[in-house]
């Protein structure tokens, strides 16, 4: 049972969130910040973002998150639409 637990959630963190944090982010910015690829390593001493070669570079976990607060943002947003 706990497998599969594990593995659901790994999915929701990491294609779910990852993937829609990984769109947001040049969306949001324009081109000027982008999400860290999904098997890149973040360089040492850096932990939440850094200047890569195409700009600004959110971490993994950061990305994560603004995936995390879209969606959380969409769920109560659908709330407040439907108990008017």
């Amino acid at each position: 049972m706990d497998f599969i637990l594990e593995f659901f959630f790994e999915i929701l963190f990491q294609v779910i969130l990852y993937g829609t944090g990984r769109v947001l982010i040049p969306a949001l910015t324009l081109g000027i910040m982008r999400g860290e690829g999904f098997k890149s390593k973040t360089p040492a001493g850096k932990s939440y973002y850094w200047r890569g070669s195409k700009g600004l570079v959110l971490s993994t976990n950061v990305t994560i998150f603004i995936g995390l607060l879209f969606w959380v943002g969409v769920a109560i947003a659908a709330v407040v639409y439907f108990n008017r």
